[in-house]
């Protein structure tokens, strides 16, 4: 079995997709321990990725590129963040097969030469993804559209800066899938499918 790295669309389930391969597969299974595993590896505050993180997705005006300027260490946090990330995603999977959400580990594994399989879960379900956004990540349903779209630009930029691909684009994954039409158990269910 390759690796199988998941991008997803906020809201869509594609966290859940992920977990339920990784369990039916008898894998290892990475998302937010990416960060909490690329912080420790490097020796890096274990709160610092996920404020970096934060401060993107809260702040519409701050670009990745931002972080560029007069102070060399601000500047190459974005790149020692990402060096971070790359080595645990590299790690892992030269360890053994493992499932990925999201972190650009698709263009993270392509660069290093390691086989995986690339999948984009999406949503054509507005109020499901807004009952998950409520129910998750605790989101107010007022103010849950517009999280949903913050949330999905922040991927974008994030993706865009890192691997200058375009979040969302078919032609960037072998595989997309909508979890509004498929359950997430059979969203599992064809990704195992196409895993050779």
């Amino acid at each position: 079995m390759r690796s199988i790295v998941i991008n997803r669309e906020f809201g869509s389930g594609g966290r859940e997709v992920g977990r339920l391969v990784a369990e039916q597969a008898a894998v290892r299974f990475y998302d937010s321990r990416i960060i909490q595993d690329a912080a420790a590896a490097k020796g890096l505050s274990p709160g610092l990725l996920e404020r970096f993180d934060e401060r993107i997705a809260t702040n519409p005006f701050v670009a990745i590129s931002m972080f560029a300027g007069a102070d060399p260490e601000a500047s190459s946090l974005p790149y020692r963040l990402y060096s971070a990330i790359q080595d645990v995603v590299v790690a892992a999977a030269q360890t053994a097969p493992a499932v990925f959400v999201g972190r650009c580990a698709d263009k993270i594994l392509a660069d290093a030469g390691i086989p995986f399989r690339s999948v984009f879960v999406y949503s054509t379900d507005l109020k499901r993804k807004i009952a998950r956004a409520v129910e998750v990540d605790g989101v107010s349903s007022k103010s849950a559209e517009s999280y949903i779209a913050t949330m999905d630009r922040t991927r974008s930029r994030y993706q865009q800066f890192f691997t200058d691909t375009t979040f969302g684009d078919y032609r960037e994954y072998d595989l997309c899938l909508n979890s509004a039409r498929l359950s997430y158990a059979d969203c599992a269910q064809v990704i195992l499918a196409t895993v050779g």
